[in-house]
């Protein structure tokens, strides 16, 4: 397409050749026809000299983007390359943890047949020698506690723990239940017997522990916020059978830590053999804390709960009333020489919230408030209920309650 340029440009040779010879026959140095011929060359030359320095120009031009496009070319394989790397590595590790993923829970459903078998193996204890028989506490025979454990017969209920005194869940306590074929529950009391008729007690309580730890990472996969007490057994604590196996499972899912709160009652943490304080030490290693609970007598070593990793404490709200009223010591304060508002702050200073437990009138929590106590727990506040199965197999909806 010929541009306005290109036709000035030979407008100004054509008129530059007529000026030339005008010029020739002007001055008589030369005949006017020849004049025209001189003029008619200088047009030639002109337009040649022009056109040559036009495609010099463009070739040019032509060359330096085509050294642009090599360039870009050479920049658009290395990210191609690049990016090809990052798959790979993306690829392998995928593999990676999908096969980790797997050997874990591999390793879980072993840990779970290797306890269950261990319950139906059969065995059973011998009456001792000269010794009356004892009259059975419960209908509920051990056949059926193991056929309720064999079939994943454990539920997982939860009562709130609320902050006072807004009454926000904060965290739940955790309690397991089994149930029988018939979808009957079985009360602890019930199946403990059962099992400890049976020799298997430390067994049975292994496996609610383990059942129980399985429940709460699912439920803590949709909330990390979410704060779970539960009961961890002295025999479990002082099981070498069981407790390294157990703690190996609980360093691979350490990020638990911050949701798990391990259980145990008063008087078994005071009478803890070594090997069970050992235990609780490699766990709050792990960052795990505890909890203890049925707490009677509230002079207790605070220092060494702290030592221990101990960071809540639950107390009956009548029990902790009474002691105020009494003038009884606590955390080995003598009576009387500490206010009851500076109860909570005592625990405090060594980390430790107080939670008073099993509050069952309004009565009670005005007496609470009066104390500065954070947290309580109790049927006023909500009774312990299953988890819904819908939650379970989902484990991606925030934590609801079965009504």
């Amino acid at each position: 397409m010929i541009r306005a340029t290109d036709i000035l440009i030979v407008l100004t040779y054509a008129m530059i050749a007529i000026v030339a010879a005008l010029a020739f026959d002007r001055f008589g140095l030369m005949s006017t026809s020849f004049a025209w011929l001189m003029g008619a060359f200088v047009f030639l030359i002109a337009g040649q000299a022009h056109s040559a320095a036009a495609r010099s120009i463009e070739r040019k031009t032509f060359e330096e983007q085509i050294h642009e496009l090599k360039a870009s070319n050479l920049s658009l394989l290395e990210e191609v390359e690049a990016a090809n790397a990052r798959i790979d590595t993306i690829t392998e590790t995928i593999r990676a943890e999908a096969s980790e993923r797997e050997a874990t829970l591999t390793g879980e459903v072993r840990m779970l047949e290797d306890l269950v078998k261990r319950m139906g193996n059969g065995r059973t204890i011998a009456p001792a020698a000269n010794a009356a028989p004892q009259p059975r506490q419960s209908s509920v025979d051990i056949e059926t506690v193991r056929d309720a454990l064999a079939n994943n017969r454990i539920d997982l209920y939860l009562q709130p723990v609320v902050s006072l005194p807004q009454r926000k869940t904060y965290f739940y306590e955790s309690y397991s239940r089994l149930r029988d074929a018939a979808g009957q529950v079985i009360a602890p009391a019930s199946f403990i017997h059962a099992a400890e008729e049976a020799g298997i007690v430390a067994e049975v309580d292994n496996l609610l522990l383990f059942r129980c730890v399985q429940i709460v990472k699912r439920l803590t996969k949709s909330d990390r916020r979410i704060g779970i007490f539960c009961n961890l057994s002295l025999r479990s604590l002082a099981d070498e059978n069981f407790f390294p196996a157990f703690l190996d499972f609980m360093r691979r899912h350490s990020e638990l830590s911050g949701s798990l709160i391990f259980e145990i009652p008063q008087g078994a943490f005071e009478s803890r053999s070594t090997a069970a304080a050992r235990n609780m030490a490699r766990l709050a290693d792990y960052g795990f804390r505890f909890s203890i609970d049925q707490i009677r007598d509230l002079n207790v070593d605070i220092a060494e709960m702290q030592r221990a990793g101990i960071r809540f404490a639950k107390v009956e709200g009548t029990r902790l009333i009474d002691t105020i009223r009494s003038g009884e010591p606590i955390g080995g304060i003598e009576a009387g020489s500490i206010e009851p508002r500076d109860i909570a702050g005592l625990f405090a200073r060594h980390g430790i919230d107080l939670i008073a437990e099993k509050v069952e009138d309004e009565a009670t929590i005005v007496e609470i408030l009066d104390i500065d106590i954070a947290y309580a727990q109790g049927h006023l506040f909500g009774e312990p209920r299953p988890v819904r199965e819908d939650v379970l197999d989902a484990a991606s909806e925030p934590v609801r309650m079965a009504s």
